[in-house]
């Protein structure tokens, strides 16, 4: 078998916590969130999340997101090898974010056969997930062909599920219109968003945030046994620890609970709640 140092890079939608980031040295190439006439990198660090979420209701202004420049990816990605033979970058699909066309081009500017970008069909914890794996992965095999057909095998089988608080925001943000026209002009309905294969869709139209999050945990239970279930927020801490007390019981290890990034955030917005489930892998 052939050793090859393989490093994991994602783009700041993956929202992998900086501490595992670090655990696992996997790099991040990060998309931008522009508004009050600044541009702010979502790494973690540049954007101050609370801050952004607490001014997201009184802004005049909709805050837009954007790719990284060329030259940046280049940046990252020639960083990316010192030390390692090969990339493995996974990236949100690309009918939602640019990003993973700017690091084909980039990659362009690599050695032959450096990297394999791959489309995580997936967005938020969902992309994470796939990081983590296939960091774990290169540190067991040290064998791309394994990695990436472990991402390419788990990528399909993940689920999220999100109650949306309010639909300003994507209504706002002119983007994923068949959500949109899903709900029409029923300001009061909470879709409950589905997320499989690189689709978003609207699973139900329900008239509570409640009984959206109660419909969340009826799917939950559904899909068992599973292999991972993570409970997703946005600025919704107190909603987020019931939902992974509600939860709780259906794992054997501590259920982690994630924030949303504000690139993913700008568009679903303050308040909402969700899940990722993984069901078990046989």
């Amino acid at each position: 078998m052939t050793m090859t140092r393989i490093k994991i890079v994602v783009d700041s939608v993956a929202d992998i916590p900086q501490e595992l980031r670090q655990k696992w040295d996997i790099g991040l190439i990060p998309t931008y969130v522009n508004y009050g006439g600044q541009s702010y990198a979502d790494d973690g660090i540049e954007l101050d999340r609370t801050a952004f979420y607490n001014a997201m209701p009184t802004m005049t202004e909709f805050p837009t997101t954007s790719a990284p420049a060329l030259a940046l990816a280049e940046d990252i990605l020639r960083e990316s090898l010192q030390g390692y033979d090969h990339i493995v970058a996974i990236h949100v699909p690309e009918k939602y974010s640019t990003t993973i066309n700017v690091t084909r081009i980039a990659a362009q500017q690599l050695p032959p056969d450096s990297i394999t970008i791959i489309d995580g069909h997936s967005l938020t914890a969902g992309l994470g997930l796939l990081g983590l794996m296939a960091a774990e992965k290169a540190s067991e095999t040290s064998d791309v062909q394994q990695v990436v057909d472990l991402v390419e095998r788990v990528r399909d089988q993940i689920i999220i599920y999100a109650a949306i608080a309010t639909m300003t925001y994507i209504r706002r943000s002119g983007r994923v219109n068949n959500v949109v026209a899903a709900v029409g002009s029923l300001l009061q309905i909470k879709p409950l968003l589905h997320v499989h294969s690189g689709e978003i869709g609207v699973l139900h139209r329900i008239r509570t945030f409640g009984r959206t999050v109660d419909k969340i945990k009826e799917l939950v239970h559904e899909h068992t046994p599973l292999e991972r279930l993570i409970v997703l927020h946005i600025q919704n801490e107190e909603g987020a620890q019931q939902l992974k007390a509600d939860l709780q019981p259906l794992m054997d290890r501590d259920l982690p609970i994630m924030e949303v990034g504000p690139t993913l955030g700008t568009l679903v917005g303050p308040g909402s709640l969700g899940v990722l489930i993984l069901p078990r892998i046989d």
